[in-house]
Parts: C-alpha cells; structure tokens; sequence
C-alpha cells in the first residue's frame, strides 16, 4: 500500500476553478512530476516532516492506494486544515451567496467542519473570487465531499489515526460477511433455495454485495479458481471415427463388423480376401481422450459468469445510488472474473443444462465444493433479513464510514462464537428467527435481542446462559425483589451476558461488554493507572493528549457505573482492537480487576475480576479469544458450583 504524504495538494474544479488545501502541522516542498497519477491533480507539496507530525503511521494528509473501498487523496481526522476555493463569482456575487448559505462554497453538511473567512480577507485571482477557510476535522472518518455548489468534484478519505485503520476496516467488514455467511449455511431452518434463473437478486443488492465481499475475498473464490484450473475435473471419453487404414496398428473386428462403411470399399486391394475382393480405404477406431467438458466444470463456469453479471449489475446499481466506494470495488470484481473466464480451459466447456448436485466432486474435491458453497451463501442472501448489516454492505452510510458499529456487530460474532466453544446453544432467544422475509437477524441498537446456551459445569451443574446486544437496563416503576435493572438511570451496554443455575431460583449474574474501535494500545495500559502524587490531573496543553486522556477516562468511569449501577453485574470490560492479549490480572501491567481490598495485596481466591480492558482484533489471534474464554469458564463455573454470591467479597462461597 503506496502512500506519499504531503503538505499541500490543488485539484481543478472546471472552468478556471480549483481548490486548494494545506494542512496546519508541517512544512512542504515542491513535489516531483509524475509521482501522483490524476487527472484532477493540479499541482502538489510533499511533507518534509512527516515521521514528525504523523500519529500511529497516518500523515495529516497523504495519496494512498489503499484498494477500491477507500479514496486515494486522504485527510486525517482530529486534524486541521487551510482551504482556499477559487470561485467564477465574482467578489458582489460571492458575499451575497455567503449570506444565504453559511457554509458557501460547500454544502451545508460541512457545517461542522468548515469555517468560512470573513470576505475582507478574500482575494481576486485570475477574475475569480478565492474564498478562504478551515476545516476542523474531529472524529470524523469516512468519505469527506468537498465537492463545492457550483461544480466539479473532490473527494477525500477521512482516515481513523491508527496505523492499521486501512487494513482492519476492511477485514472488518470481510470477517463480518463470513460471519454471516455461516450462520446462512449452519442454521437448521426451512429455508429453501431457489436454483433457478431468476431476477430476485436485484431485490436485495446490499445483502447481496455484502455477501459477495465474502466471496470474492482473494483467499476464497480467486483461490478456488486457481484449484480448479490446475487440477481440473476430466472424463475419458470414447470416440468411434473412420480412420485411414494406414494409420490403423490394431484394427477392432466387432467395430468393422458393426460399423463399416460400405463406401469406402474399393476392389482388389491387400485385404481383398477378407472382405470378398474389396478393400476398405478406412476403418471404424476407438480413441480415447480426457475432456473437460464435464457437468462439474460447465457448473464451475456457470456460477463464474453468474458473478461476473452480479458483479456488472451491483457496479450500476451502486453507482446509480452515489456509492462509489462500493461500486469501485464491484467493477474491480467483474474485471477478476471476466479475466479469470479467459483461461483456456473454459473454451472447451459447454453451457450448464443441469446442477450436478450429486457429484462427490462437487461435495468433496477442492476448489469445487468450495464453489458450492459460495453459491448457496450467494442464493441465501435474498433469505438474510438484516437490515443493519445489510446496510453496512459498503461500510458507508452517507459520509461517515460507521467503523465503531461494524466493530460492535463484529464483537458480538465473537463473544457468540466464544460461548458455543463453552456451552450448547439451545432454542428460545430471538436473535435468529424464520420469517416470511427469510432467516431475520434480530442485531439492532435498542431492540434487544438475546442467543441461548446452557452450560454443563464440572460438577454437572447446568447454567442458562443469554448473550444481549445492547440490551437496555431500566430502573422499575414498581417495587419488585428480584435483582433485575438499575436501581439509578438507564443503561445500555453494548452486549450482557446473562447466567443463572438452571436448578435452582437463585438471582442472575450480569457481564457486560463495551467495544471502543478508537481505543489504542497506549491508552488501554494506562487506563487504569492514577496520576502520581502531587501530580495534577488538569492543565494540559496540548490538544491531543487532553482528547486521549478524556477518551481513556471515559471509558474507565462506564465500567464503574456499569458494575455499580446496573443491579446483579459482576463484572464490566473493554474490548478493543490491540495487538496484546487481555485478563492480565498480575504486575506490570494489568488489565484485569477485582472489587476487593484483598486483590492489592494479591491474596484470596477471587474468580469474578469486576473491571478491565480485552484485546479483540480482527487477525489478532486465537489467544485474545481465548482470554475471555478464560474467564467466561470461570464465571459459568463459579454459578455452576455455587448456590449463593456474597457481593462485598467479589466471589461465589459454598
């Protein structure tokens, strides 16, 4: 992934027009031609400080490739900048539009992040009225329109400041199509597939390009492709020709019997006497020969081709509703296909008349099976009634990319797949559900929706377990004795899990989780530290360390009210994508807690840790999983083993 970071950056606008835009932080120079390949691209600086002024390997503003789903010109959030437009107004036109449109050049969506120079500082160029301003990015990432009202078109890719923000995004998004793709192809429902050529696909474009995001990833179908070009499906086929009897080494004789041809006889000859004074010129022959124009392969090109339409048909769809992102990354599917159709080996394959869904090719040999696969995860996608994921298929909604909520959605995946490798998911919750819509996905904020497990313990204690997302923690309009809700204000923590011994009438225990996408490494370590002695919280300068600290303290003082304020809650933990691993509860630095003056001094047994942070990354390996699987176990223990729970001491006492 190329990146030249720069200070300064001029893009044409049309007519004369341009727009010119310098970050505040830095110092530029010339930058050589040829470096930067566009056609808006006027003129350019490069930063000669940017190992200075860069934070978590993010320039203020650089030109990156960073694939189809992202913006080459990219801004950095928190960050702020010089803007200078040259408008055809003149400078009479420009004020009086300026007074009716606060936010002119712009549209009135920059409202909060453009402010616009008072007209005395303005200036006539080339018989253009160049307006002046800033822009003051704050936590604002996704796709910037700095498109002005009289015409042309800049776009720019508003980055998170995390070195991996480009990377993890987009695995993100991808980690979150195969989660729903396998809960398509596990879920034992009557959903049915409809095999036939149908128009239905148009229906649901955004499931259906979600989906395709999950497919078309270069380790699944370009893989496949790859499998079956090498190895591909033959068949020995045989075929009877007449063939010129000089070329004939061993003749059949139930062959000639049962397929001569009469007139290829000529009289006389060398075998005159076998066939009454005549010589056949040609004789029928057997050959046989490997084909590739199997009803495995014909199904191989066929869904290839199907994809490669669904491909040119999402591109239109998408770029007809302004989602350029997603339509970029559609073309660049269809030229892959349309590219990997070209081999040779699909010449000599015919068209699909039937599915071989018997075939133990299909169903067994590599690359084959796992085309089966991709187009019933392709076909079931008309059958996924969710309508936020749906949304999120472009990882856009408007201008903002919504990166914390698909890192929520994600986290709920994995706190889910987690539990199945504890307990045994049983029916009753209303997260999956058969509708006439096809299999709904019940995931939104503030409806709550609940996954059922039960745990078998040790001792064979069994537990109810329900994992929440969002679920909403009220306060009770009427007296009530069980521990259920807050006692103070509503809460509602991105995902509950609730247990509660399945033989007994005993109160039930509450985990929550927060995830913070922004949360860095850094701030996790010191999110539990407190400033030396004599040291004062107050008084920082600098901007960036003031938004750091603030975030950090933030989230320290949700855990708190979340233990303390939501009635029965043992415990309340971040998760964030790190690079480390979470449940730490040892020196030198953990992340782990326990509500007890007895964990200072690092005595006692206490199973339940009442605060703390847990690395969860896409990519971040099985052992960030397997921490909150560590202490998942010994939460579902602890209620399996024990009848009642002593608040003040933190842990479950027989």
């Amino acid at each position: 992934m190329s990146c030249v970071p720069l200070h300064r950056a001029r893009f044409d606008l049309g007519a004369g027009c341009w727009i010119d835009i310098e970050a505040d932080l830095g110092q530029g120079r010339p930058l050589a031609e040829g470096v930067i390949q566009s056609d808006s691209l006027i003129s350019a600086e490069e930063e000669t400080k940017a190992e200075e002024i860069s934070w978590g390997g993010i320039p203020p503003m650089c030109w990156r490739d960073a694939g189809e789903l992202f913006e080459k010109f990219q801004l950095r959030e928190d960050t702020d900048y010089f803007v200078d437009v040259a408008t055809p107004s003149s400078i009479q036109e420009a004020i009086h539009l300026s007074q009716e449109n606060p936010t002119w050049p712009f549209e009135p969506r920059l409202a909060n992040a453009f402010t616009r120079e008072p007209a005395r500082r303005w200036r006539q160029e080339g018989g253009k009225t160049v307006v002046t301003g800033q822009i003051r990015l704050r936590s604002h990432a996704g796709v910037l329109n700095l498109s002005p009202v009289f015409g042309g078109e800049v776009r720019a890719e508003v980055a998170c400041r995390k070195l991996r923000y480009f990377e993890e995004f987009k695995r993100l998004l991808d980690e979150l199509a195969e989660k729903a793709t396998e809960l398509l192809l596990s879920y034992d429902s009557p959903v049915s597939l409809n095999f036939q050529t149908t128009d239905d696909l148009a229906k649901n474009e955004s499931a259906l390009h979600f989906l395709m995001r999950h497919v078309m990833a270069k380790e699944r179908l370009p893989m496949s492709i790859e499998e079956i070009v090498e190895r591909p499906h033959v068949r020995l086929v045989e075929r009877v020709e007449p063939t010129p009897i000089d070329e004939i080494q061993e003749a059949d004789p139930e062959l000639v019997a049962d397929g001569l041809d009469y007139s290829e006889l000529s009289p006389s000859g060398p075998l005159a006497r076998l066939f009454r004074g005549f010589t056949p010129t040609a004789l029928p022959h057997r050959e046989s020969y490997e084909s590739l124009d199997t009803p495995e392969n014909r199904y191989a090109k066929a869904f290839l081709e199907h994809c490669s339409l669904v491909s040119r048909r999402l591109e239109g769809a998408l770029a007809s509703q302004g989602r350029r992102a997603s339509a970029r990354e559609a073309r660049a599917w269809g030229v892959s296909l349309d590219e990997a159709l070209q081999h040779g080996m699909w010449r000599d394959v015919g068209p699909l008349t039937q599915i071989p869904a018997n075939s133990q090719t299909l169903l067994r040999k590599r690359g084959y099976k796992d085309l089966l696969r991709y187009d019933l995860s392709l076909r079931m996608a008309l059958e996924l009634a969710w309508k936020e994921g749906a949304q999120l298929s472009d990882g856009l909604s408007g201008d903002i990319r919504p990166v914390n909520q698909i890192y929520e959605y994600w986290c709920f995946f994995c706190l889910r797949e987690i539990l199945l490798s504890l307990c045994v998911e049983i029916g009753g919750g209303n997260f999956l559900t058969v509708s006439k819509d096809g299999l709904k996905v019940q995931l939104a904020k503030g409806a709550r929706s609940e996954c059922r497990f039960e745990f078998t313990g040790d001792s064979g204690a069994k537990v109810r377990v329900s994992l929440f997302f969002n679920r909403r923690f009220r306060r009770p309009k009427s007296p009530q004795s069980a521990w259920e809700g807050s006692y103070t204000a509503s809460f509602d923590p991105d995902f509950s899990i609730r247990l509660s011994k399945a033989a007994a009438d005993l109160p039930s225990h509450w985990l929550h989780f927060d995830a913070k996408y922004r949360l860095e490494r850094q701030q996790s370590e010191t999110l539990f530290e407190e400033a030396p002695d004599g040291e004062q919280d107050g008084g920082i300068a600098d901007y960036e360390a003031e938004v750091a600290r603030v975030h950090k303290l933030e989230d320290l003082f949700k855990m708190h009210t979340y233990r303390d304020g939501i009635l029965g809650t043992r415990g309340a933990y971040v998760l964030f994508p790190g690079d480390g691993v979470g449940g730490i509860v040892s020196a030198p630095k953990p992340n782990l807690f326990v509500r007890n003056p007895a964990a200072f001094g690092g005595t006692g047994s206490h199973q339940i840790p009442s605060v703390g942070t847990f690395d969860l990354a896409p990519g971040g390996g099985a052992e960030q999983k397997q921490a909150i699987a560590s202490l998942l176990t010994s939460v579902l223990e602890a209620v399996a083993g024990a009848p009642t729970y002593q608040e003040e001491y933190g842990y479950w006492t027989p």
